[in-house]
């Protein structure tokens, strides 16, 4: 009572002191209001963006809740990149309005209310995206009138002349004759319905020029005499007739197998302090000549994006923790057929001056190809010795290696350094093929290192790595080191024995996911990125999450073969 007293009598002889005391209430009062406000404030949240894909100039809108009514100080944020006044369009509790502006990004998209930022939400910008394109109507066919020549080798850049190409290419396309199992070879009446019969297109980097009434391509990998046509919006030019010149040489395509493939990626055990987004990148297996379609028959649950840099993409929102597993599941169906070369070695040239530029990345070293490695340079050096021929220094390469280095039956750790076959003089097929390509392009040699699987009799499959080369005038040729050098699996009863055969020709049983080391960017530089080296495509990023992920677990399975037709 002693003390109260005392405490009563300062508070009421000093005014200071009252006022102090009313400011520590009043200091009280206002931060249980804040913590209050703070645990009952509306946190936003974007349940769609429409369209998910999109060009500048586009009008986008966000769904979600919590905006607020009026955006005052809130903002949208692209790829780490908030949107100027000038882009929004109308703001509501539930709705965003705004169009996309010049230097928008693929990447997440957060809005930012009082304070308060919303899950991540995934954006692609159009034109890095594989899809059509529809910004004008063709509403005539196509007319190819003339080719600027009337031969041509397989790379080399033809000019077609005629009318309603179109200004730009978008999904068009321009379609070679190609003789898959010798349909067209052993034809005597070469109609222009047999030459029309199999066709394949140029790859993306074959287009070099596209207008309304010009069109500038390459010859692509695998074409033959017959005819070329332009599709334009699924309508097609009527043939023109075109020879493929074959004094290099010629592949062949035949023995046709179907296969239907699936495989499974999932996420589990996610630890969050917040909301958490993590993203799948799930590989597609790539078109080529060998391989020229793929379908993807089913994909569970349904992507956000179906075809992004030849991946489809998964995204998942978290925001608690142990939620249940998510799997991912993609199955396809896809012709695979079996290559045979048959090469003019004598008519073999180096690259032609100035072409250079068209295979820099098959010639430079790169995140996994070690070719200004100073062993790997010497040891080319080594084997070819004065040899100029590019077909025989590949083969003596290819020789050499199959002799000198044994082949592990198993695929070696993640981590582990393909050099270190200098020193152990073994290696797995993922090595082989690495230090292949390594010495190809030291010796200026275009080549590629693919990634897929490769199929046992028996059906089961594992992550496998093979080579192509590029012949000046023929096109890409397969070689697969590590088969030449004995790599044990369960051979089907058409395979070669023949340890020679894998140099310039391939079996049906190789899908290939990958070509080359494919170099993603994240879709937000604070994402932290998990890459899967040795895995059955050669790719950057293979699973992104955002900073406030902790942790998670995932596992992917390798491919498997669910039928072969």
């Amino acid at each position: 009572m002693v003390f109260s007293g005392k405490v009563s009598y300062i508070v009421r002889k000093h005014p200071i002191v009252r006022f102090l005391c009313c400011l520590v209430i009043i200091g009280i009062i206002f931060v249980s209001v804040l913590i209050f406000d703070k645990k009952n404030k509306a946190v936003p949240h974007i349940e769609s963006i429409v369209p998910s894909v999109g060009i500048p100039g586009d009008v986008v809108l966000i769904n979600g809740e919590n905006f607020g009514n009026t955006r005052d100080i809130s903002f949208v944020e692209f790829s780490g990149n908030k949107l100027t006044a000038s882009s929004y369009i109308s703001w509501s509790d539930n709705c965003i309005k705004l169009v996309l502006p010049a230097n928008v990004k693929d990447g997440l998209v957060v809005v930012g209310v009082n304070g308060e930022v919303s899950n991540a939400a995934l954006f692609a910008n159009e034109i890095d995206i594989p899809v059509p394109v529809e910004n004008s109507v063709q509403l005539t066919k196509p007319v190819v009138n003339s080719v600027s020549v009337e031969k041509g080798k397989v790379g080399d850049l033809i000019k077609i002349f005629g009318s309603n190409f179109g200004e730009s290419r978008n999904n068009s396309k321009v379609l070679f004759t190609i003789d898959y199992d010798k349909k067209i070879e052993e034809n005597d009446l070469k109609s222009f319905a047999s030459l029309t019969e199999n066709m394949i297109s140029c790859d993306e980097t074959g287009y070099e020029f596209w207008s309304n009434n010009e069109i500038e391509v390459r010859i692509p990998d695998g074409a033959c005499s017959g005819a070329i046509v332009v599709e334009v919006r699924d309508e097609k030019s009527d043939p023109i007739k075109f020879t493929v010149d074959t004094s290099v040489g010629k592949k062949n395509f035949s023995n046709k197998k179907i296969y239907l493939l699936q495989y499974t990626a999932d996420v589990a055990d996610v630890v969050t302090t917040d909301v958490s987004t993590i993203t799948f990148r799930c590989p597609i297996p790539c078109k080529t000549a060998s391989q020229p379609t793929v379908e993807i028959t089913e994909t569970v649950p349904e992507p956000i994006l179906l075809n992004y840099q030849n991946n489809l993409i998964h995204q998942i929102t978290k925001n608690r923790n142990n939620t249940p597993k998510t799997v991912f599941k993609q199955t396809f169906v896809l012709p695979v057929y079996k290559v045979e070369s048959n090469v003019n070695v004598a008519k073999v040239t180096s690259l032609k001056k100035g072409s250079e530029e068209l295979f820099e990345q098959y010639l430079v070293p790169d995140d996994i190809i070690p070719s200004d490695d100073e062993k790997v340079i010497a040891l080319g050096k080594e084997i070819v010795k004065k040899e100029k021929n590019i077909y025989r220094q590949a083969k003596l390469v290819y020789e050499y290696m199959c002799e000198k280095f044994m082949i592990l039956k198993t695929v070696r750790k993640a981590e582990s350094n393909p050099l270190d076959m200098f020193v152990d003089n073994f290696g797995d097929a993922y090595d082989f093929s690495v230090m292949y390509c390594a010495i190809m392009r030291s010796l200026g040699i275009p080549c590629v290192t693919n990634s897929g699987i490769l199929i046992g009799k028996n059906m089961e499959t594992r992550s496998h790595w093979w080579n192509e080369i590029y012949i000046n005038g023929l096109g890409w040729i397969p070689v697969d080191v590590s088969l030449g050098a004995g790599l044990e699996y369960e051979k089907w009863l058409d395979d070669s024995e023949d340890k020679m055969f894998y140099f310039g020709n391939m079996d049906n049983h190789h899908i290939c996911f990958s070509r080359g080391w494919t170099k993603l960017k994240p879709f937000s530089k604070d994402n932290r990125i998990v890459q899967h080296p040795r895995s059955f495509a050669l790719q950057s990023i293979w699973e992104e999450s955002s900073e406030d992920t902790s942790k998670y677990s995932s596992y992917w399975s390798v491919p498997v073969v669910k039928g072969v037709y």
